[in-house]
């Protein structure tokens, strides 16, 4: 397992040093803009216009799986939520654009906000971590074929019961990837409608998604992650991501929870046709070996003169498999709910 650091008070020093590596806790000043990005001067308006950043969650309940972003991509920014009922097999989802001058992403997660606001479609992000917890507040109109969402979740990120995973990996020496993930509790509620859905906190959960990157133009990655409780109810969870980082056998956000402890892992790598298909994830020391069957998913795909794309695919359902830890204990998946990735784009 490879080592995780104690986090230094700041991700990029003055010198424009990064601090690259797996560390403890989320960073309190995530300061991207002071890296480099170049081996040659970049100017700071740049380097803001090539981050791309957002905060992701998706929430599980025992009925439904609830997902909802609030992404800037610095040429455009978009925000979603979708609905989908594990009951019914059913899908709805709200997205809106807007120009990036518009929308508000937290610059750390212990004391700031993610605000997206347009006509009819409010969605808010409190984080709150030296508080324990962060804040989901939405409110949707509805239309004739979609039930107007109002609703409060709240996501309880304790750093002293769930070690998260908070990762800096280099694209280049000068060109960090940051992300900050977790699968954590959820209590509150939300109204679809007419109908009220209570998130209980011994039976709800929600996947973290922080991410603040500096992307290459061609840049892709597949993505899974998912979170359940087992029949002892001990609460199981795990991230896997492949993309272009060359190192990836050490850095990379690749990992298992068992009630909150993590344990980091090596490469992971996919195999899939059709996202719509059955896919698999191993990891390359053998710890995780996992099959997923999709029971529906997300698709977005953006074409502006050719120049900039972006084609993504978010299939979500039930992973089955397994997890060996570093004492040789094989710990079953079974019919854990989650959702995966591809996304490949140009921007």
């Amino acid at each position: 397992m490879r080592a995780i650091l104690a986090t230094p008070p700041r991700m990029v020093e003055n010198d424009g040093s990064i601090h690259f590596g797996t560390y403890r806790v989320p960073f309190r000043q995530v300061n991207i803009l002071d890296a480099p990005l170049h081996s040659f001067f970049a100017p700071r308006f740049w380097k803001n216009f090539r981050l791309k950043e957002w905060q992701h969650f998706g929430i599980i309940t025992p009925t439904h799986y609830f997902g909802a972003v609030i992404f800037d991509a610095k040429f455009m920014s978009v925000s979603f939520f979708y609905t989908y009922d594990r009951l019914q097999k059913t899908i709805f989802e709200f997205t809106r654009k807007l120009p990036s001058r518009s929308v508000k992403i937290a610059s750390q997660v212990y004391n700031d906000r993610c605000r997206f606001e347009a006509p009819g479609y409010r969605m808010n992000f409190e984080n709150k971590l030296d508080a324990g917890y962060h804040r989901i507040l939405m409110d949707i109109d509805g239309d004739p074929e979609r039930p107007a969402v109002k609703g409060e979740i709240t996501i309880h990120e304790d750093l002293n019961v769930t070690e998260p995973l908070v990762q800096v990996s280099p694209i280049t020496a000068q060109r960090p990837f940051y992300t900050h993930k977790a699968a954590v509790p959820a209590s509150g509620r939300i109204q679809l409608g007419s109908q009220e859905i209570i998130l209980e906190r011994d039976t709800c959960l929600v996947l973290i998604d922080e991410q603040k990157t500096y992307y290459p133009y061609f840049s892709f990655w597949k993505w899974a992650m998912a979170a359940g409780y087992t029949a002892g109810k001990s609460l199981v969870a795990f991230n896997l991501c492949q993309n272009m980082i060359a190192d990836d056998e050490d850095f990379n956000e690749n990992c298992v929870w068992i009630d909150g402890k993590i344990t980091c892992l090596k490469a992971a790598r996919f195999e899939m046709g059709d996202a719509m298909n059955p896919w698999t994830m191993k990891t390359t020391d053998g710890a995780v070996d996992l099959s997923f069957k999709p029971e529906g998913r997300r698709v977005q795909k953006i074409n502006i003169a050719g120049l900039i794309r972006s084609d993504f695919r978010q299939p979500f359902g039930l992973y089955n498999g397994r997890f060996t830890d570093e004492r040789g204990v094989v710990h079953a998946i079974e019919n854990v709910f989650g959702l995966a990735e591809e996304h490949v784009t140009r921007y």
